[in-house]
């Protein structure tokens, strides 16, 4: 069993999170969208097509990209920021929202698993998920117990 450290997710780091995420799975798609519309910018004729493709080509992405930023700053989403910390069992998750709540899931419950260079996110279901910065693990040791009891046995199911 471990312990993390008490954190809050600040919004510019869940921001950040849901971002990357989304580059990961779609990024191929806007740097192609980006392409194909710089190509007829600057190859194609001055029609209405051309100039639809241009304009989609070039805003999908970046009102994508606004819309998580909306996301991140919502007001809806205080519960996103409060302050938490985790107690993890080879078995179950504790989790502990400052004073207010305490909730447990069992392992076997996270259908899927994602990791990030500074940040591991098990999912509950599709909208659900713990995000788990590496930085609110004490020691070297505890992440990797971690990524040895909990993380990687949900991914290798």
């Amino acid at each position: 069993m471990i312990t993390t450290k008490k954190f809050r997710l600040t919004k510019k780091e869940y921001f950040t999170f849901l971002v990357r995420l989304e580059l990961k799975r779609r990024g191929w798609l806007f740097a192609f969208m980006w392409i194909f519309s710089t190509l007829v910018l600057f190859t194609g004729k001055k029609d209405s097509f051309s100039v639809f493709i241009i304009v989609v080509g070039f805003m999908y992405p970046v009102l994508t990209i606004y819309k998580y930023w909306s996301f991140a700053n919502s007001k809806d989403n205080k519960i996103i920021f409060k302050e938490r910390q985790y107690e993890i069992f080879p078995d179950r998750i504790i989790s502990r929202m400052g004073e207010i709540s305490e909730g447990t899931i069992d392992v076997q419950n996270f259908i899927k698993v994602f990791e990030l260079k500074d940040l591991y996110l098990l999912y509950i279901s599709k909208g659900q998920t713990f995000f788990l910065p590496k930085r609110v693990f004490e020691t070297q040791e505890d992440e990797n117990w971690f990524r040895n009891e909990v993380f990687l046995k949900v991914k290798n199911r």
